[in-house]
């Protein structure tokens, strides 16, 4: 940051927002075991189901390439292999790499936000960050398995973007480095394609134009090979299947999947919410990130890019699926970048105001501090209430429990699910979750 060293936090103001960040990453942490769903269920079913079919014919190609839907889930089916050999098939590998992946997400996006705070406020720069990373709502997508993908495919998009940003050392190697990750985004899930463009985006903005060339290039070859397999078990063919193309809806979800995680908690005004974010990511698109500009507000620009892709993505893939409305909670986190992007652009205001009016700042930053434990707080509410309604579900179906309802959470297809849970289950994989059931529901229904 250019200009004087901002006079920072007071030394209340710095205990009380270092005392927040804390406690909120100590709620975080606790959900993690207070919410984690490790027995199979949804797309898991689907996921064992390959693993056991591996047992038989050693068909790695199926295993690992076939999609799932529209998705190669690669890194996620190599967990699960990694897991059954070597960690006991109990879920504790999926849970460790999940967690991993949000707490290097967090690191990046905090160290990003840091920076570009400056002298002074890094704290307050880089916490923020850190807030909007561990919200409980995304704690769900690191400790249940069916959910880990994601956070796969966010974690080297980020790590993608943030090299091919970083100032300084060898470019050759960092750029070579951002490509690998960009591939592995997409090997976590087909969300994580969405860091091609961004990458694109980032590389015209700065013209330097024979990276672009690179990215292009290799984007485009991933993109070849992506295909190889589609149309086996699904595939594009999946794409909207909710009934012939529905253009409306599909900007309809992808705005309301910009609102997300708190277009959940008010689904009334979700689409303005969307709307918000999205005429502030359109905003810094158009006037911040050009050559001249510094190396974390050219991140910032990519990283708003990657959620824009990924909204972009679930409006034409889930269209049909599901009313724009009810967006799930777990794609919040694709929502992670552009949120943390648009903090790292609002920054050097932040500073300015400071300067300006330092006494007022300092009342601001324990107010901040007050705000984010009440946010985590009700965000832990939601991520308790959900984590409890699967683990009901879970442990009644693994009681004999066979009502529609439950099938229906647990996997549509009744003789397919029976079948894969005897396996699991005369191998002794995936049968116990890290605490005790929470008491069954008063219907035995699910949710």
């Amino acid at each position: 940051m250019s200009g004087a060293a901002a006079p920072g936090p007071s030394r209340p103001a710095r205990l009380a927002f270092g005392a927040a960040l804390i406690v909120y990453a100590a709620v975080a942490a606790w959900l993690v075991w207070r919410t984690s769903v490790l027995e199979p269920y949804s797309d898991m079913i689907d996921w064992a189901d390959r693993w056991l079919r591996l047992q038989t014919d050693g068909d790695l190609v199926q295993y690992f390439w076939v999609p799932h839907n529209f998705h190669h889930l690669v890194l996620m089916l190599g967990v699960m292999a990694l897991d059954v050999r070597f960690v006991g098939g109990q879920g504790y590998l999926f849970l460790a790499v999940g967690v991993a992946c949000l707490a290097a997400t967090a690191a990046m996006m905090a160290r990003l936000a840091a920076r570009a705070a400056g002298p002074g406020l890094r704290l307050l720069g880089g916490g923020v960050a850190l807030a909007i990373c561990l919200m409980g709502c995304h704690v769900l997508d690191a400790n249940t398995v069916i959910n880990t993908t994601y956070l796969h495919a966010l974690v080297f998009a980020v790590a993608a973007i943030v090299l091919a940003g970083a100032p300084g050392g060898r470019p050759g190697w960092r750029r070579a480095g951002a490509l690998a990750c960009a591939v592995a985004a997409g090997l976590g899930s087909a969300a994580g394609m969405a860091v091609w463009p961004a990458l694109a985006f980032e590389a015209w903005r700065g013209r330097r134009r024979v990276w672009l060339l690179v990215v292009l290039a290799s984007g485009a070859g991933f993109a070849a090979l992506y295909m190889v397999g589609e149309g086996v078990g699904g595939g594009l063919a999946s794409l909207g299947h909710g009934g012939g193309p529905a253009p409306m809806k599909s900007v309809l979800l992808a705005i309301n999947f910009l609102g997300l995680p708190w277009m959940r908690g008010l689904p009334p005004y979700g689409g303005l919410i969307g709307l918000v974010f999205l005429a502030a990511a359109l905003a810094a698109l158009l006037f911040r990130g050009g050559v001249d500009a510094r190396p974390t507000e050219r991140t910032a620009v990519a990283l708003i890019v990657l959620s824009l892709g990924t909204a972009a993505l679930a409006g034409l893939a889930r269209t049909g699926d599901m009313a724009p409305s009810l967006v799930p909670m777990r794609y919040s986190v694709f929502l992670i970048p552009l949120q943390v992007g648009l903090w790292v652009l609002a920054l050097p205001y932040v500073r300015r105001a400071w300067a300006a009016r330092p006494q007022a700042a300092q009342a601001a930053t324990i107010g901040l501090s007050v705000f984010l434990l009440a946010h985590q707080g009700v965000m832990a509410l939601y991520a308790l209430r959900t984590g409890d309604i699967n683990l009901r579900v879970v442990a009644d179906y693994r009681r004999g429990v066979r009502t529609p309802a439950v099938m229906t959470v647990i996997y549509p297809q009744f003789a397919k699910a029976l079948a894969v849970s005897d396996g699991l289950k005369r191998r002794g994989l995936y049968q116990s979750e890290l605490r005790r059931d929470p008491p069954p529901l008063a219907s035995g229904s699910g949710t």
